[in-house]
């Protein structure tokens, strides 16, 4: 217990020193976004573009998120993969330290084999899929981000420029130059979305499969539950064999 509770110090010192954004990034970042977006939609319904304009500015605002929850989340992976690896090893260790030396025949071999070949191979596949999930996790994040401050610079930057187009909106000239302004600022925020949506369904794609194997897994760590009503591997007690005549 002693050294695990080291081992878990351990994991959370490089919890702690992981690499993620400041927690108030989030928040100025919306601060940002919310006056210049407002500037925004009123250049374009002064422009006469609100119909749809309006809705993809809504639309872009609504995949602003948080990341912190998925740098956290990926953190939580990552201690899972550290217990599964110390878990394996306690099965391993104890197994062929404190029982192996003691017993032969059928049932000894069998467990060995069961331990050898297939157990320690879930623990593996287990731990496998924990680094890919963390590592989609970390790249979810990251995408957040990357979609946040992208949004954020085109909102400042446009949100300016169309401002300064509103007061000559009233003369053709003018009008003409705030609506070819409002429709590249639309394209631009379009290809962003669309960008950024194409990530999330690669990304939910992946952890989707993900998932399908760790129920995959679950099934074969099941095997012997009354679903089967199979026993465990080394059930029978006559198939224990002492290496010595002692009790």
């Amino acid at each position: 217990m002693a050294d695990r509770q080291a081992e878990w110090d351990t994991a959370g010192r490089a919890k702690a020193a992981q690499v993620k954004v400041d927690s108030n990034l989030f928040d100025r970042m919306w601060n940002q976004l919310k006056p210049g977006s407002q500037r925004i939609v009123r250049a374009m319904t002064i422009g006469g573009l609100a119909v749809i304009g309006v809705p993809l500015v809504v639309t872009a605002l609504m995949h602003v998120a948080d990341p912190t929850k998925y740098f956290d989340d990926r953190s939580t992976w990552n201690e899972m993969l550290e217990d599964l690896k110390v878990s394996a090893w306690d099965v391993w260790i104890t197994y062929f330290s404190e029982v192996a030396p003691y017993w032969m025949g059928h049932a000894s071999e069998t467990v060995q084999r069961y331990l050898r070949f297939e157990l320690i191979g879930m623990f593996d596949e287990l731990g496998r899929i924990a680094t890919e999930i963390s590592g989609t996790l970390t790249t979810l994040a990251w995408d957040i981000v990357d979609y946040n401050t992208s949004l954020v610079d085109l909102v400042t930057s446009y949100g300016p420029i169309l401002m300064a187009l509103v007061p000559f909106s009233g003369t053709l000239p003018g009008k003409a130059l705030l609506v070819a302004a409002a429709f590249g600022f639309l394209k631009l925020l379009w290809g962003l979305v669309k960008e950024f949506i194409g990530k999330l369904k690669s990304l939910d794609l992946k952890l989707e499969t993900l998932g399908h194997k760790m129920f995959e897994l679950r099934g074969l760590f099941n095997v012997g539950d009354n679903k089967l009503h199979l026993k465990p591997v080394g059930y029978d007690p006559n198939l224990w064999v002492p290496v010595t005549k002692e009790n």
